[in-house]
């Protein structure tokens, strides 16, 4: 299906699927998109509300999983050096 945008309209990309040629190889991956209201898109960012908020909330996930990471290592570092001034 095809169509023009009407003003204020917008596309959002909302997943990419892969297709199949008819042997059942990788043909291509096709992006997916959905009209939206153009003023739900903030011009700060490009991105509407809930993308910022998955962005915030994947970042505080991945932050937290860093956090865990760089503790480890540091525990890791100091019973290296203990190991090293006892032996």
């Amino acid at each position: 299906m095809q169509r023009f945008l009407a003003e204020g309209e917008a596309l959002q990309q909302v997943a990419v699927m892969g297709l199949r040629a008819p042997d059942g190889t990788v043909a291509e991956n096709v992006p997916l998109y959905r009209i939206i209201p153009a003023k739900e898109i903030k011009p700060e960012s490009g991105l509407t509300a809930g993308e910022e908020e998955i962005c915030k909330e994947a970042g505080w996930a991945l932050s937290d999983i860093y956090r865990q990471y760089k503790r480890a290592e540091r525990k890791a570092k100091a019973g290296a050096n203990m190991r090293a001034q006892n032996g």
